[in-house]
């Protein structure tokens, strides 16, 4: 007669859902766990502003100092062209009483770092051309007007225009381990973008159109940031706000083509004399082409928008004209 262990009971296959479930679960635990430590960093920071200015600011100086340093490593010209811009962001800084004024340093500092990667969004091979993206979007003074106050707007600039170079920049090699850190890397840059500004979720969307082959490392890209974006959503309660058209539109629109002319002229001009080349565009310019259709709309809808369209509009002006 055969043993009961012999024989064996039926094993109980368990749903694919509860698997799912249960890294929810842990998700949601993190992420109670990251709301209490934000809390309480929030509330050591508001006791000790002193040090907490001191430890951003070296933070910013160190980012800032790799970025230069890879810059000069890149090309000695944007290296001596950024150095031009920072003489002349910090005559405007000190200059200009225009500036909202907080935190002096540590405005300054960020001026300089969102200054120093507009030039990362230049080709690789071209980074002075950075300078000329910036000094088109400077020459906007909605732009200059957002970089004035050292708020939510210019917080979601840097990041905004920190995940574009990042997408302008990283190889996504083939290598695991090197993919999967930049994928997470771009996902976190995503995420706080999209934490202080939504319309940055048309960035994956651009960013799967654009590069629609590489099918894992999309899913993975795109799971991680809205993952993030549903904690951000449940656990720190940071709604969805939809807004309806604004009552202004034919002027901001008006004023976007007006503050964007050059940029838009130079699409133009590129698109009427090369139009088979521009249609046929891969890679970085089409993803700022596509991010730029996307954007064109919601202008109409959010003029929160008009900054980093003006940002984007200018980083493909000139990685157009580049191909004459």
């Amino acid at each position: 007669m055969a043993c009961a262990a012999e024989i064996g009971e039926p094993e109980t296959v368990m749903p694919r859902w509860t698997g799912l479930l249960s890294e929810w679960t842990v998700v949601v635990i993190y992420g109670q766990v990251s709301k209490q430590l934000f809390q309480s960093t929030y509330k050591w920071l508001q006791l000790h502003q002193d040090i907490a200015q001191i430890v951003v600011l070296v933070i910013l100086l160190f980012i800032l100092l790799i970025l230069v340093y890879n810059l000069f490593r890149e090309s000695l010209e944007a290296f001596v062209l950024y150095l031009l811009v920072v003489s002349m962001t910090i005559i405007w800084f000190f200059n200009s009483d225009e500036f909202v004024i907080r935190f002096k340093s540590i405005h300054l500092a960020l001026l300089l770092l969102f200054s120093c990667l507009m030039f990362y969004l230049a080709p690789k091979l071209s980074r002075e051309l950075g300078f000329l993206i910036y000094g088109l979007a400077f020459a906007s003074p909605t732009f200059r007007d957002v970089v004035k106050t050292l708020d939510r707007d210019f917080l979601s600039l840097i990041f905004f225009v920190a995940t574009l170079a990042l997408i302008m920049n990283l190889s996504f090699a083939p290598t695991s381990f090197r993919a999967d850190f930049e994928v997470a890397l771009l996902s976190i840059f995503t995420l706080v973008t999209v934490g202080l500004s939504f319309y940055a979720l048309a960035i994956p969307l651009a960013f799967v159109l654009t590069f629609p082959k590489r099918h894992k490392r999309n899913f993975i890209y795109v799971m991680l940031t809205l993952t993030g974006v549903i904690a951000f959503w449940k656990i720190f309660g940071i709604g969805i706000t939809v807004e309806f058209p604004h009552t202004h539109t034919n002027y901001i629109m008006g004023m976007f083509v007006k503050e964007t002319l050059i940029q838009l002229i130079l699409i133009v001009y590129f698109f009427t004399t090369n139009f088979k080349t521009a249609i046929g565009e891969r890679g970085q310019v089409l993803f700022l082409q596509v991010l730029a259709l996307m954007y064109f709309p919601l202008l109409t809808v959010n003029p929160v928008i008009f900054t980093p369209l003006v940002i984007v509009i200018s980083a493909l002006s000139i990685r157009l004209t580049q191909k004459i």
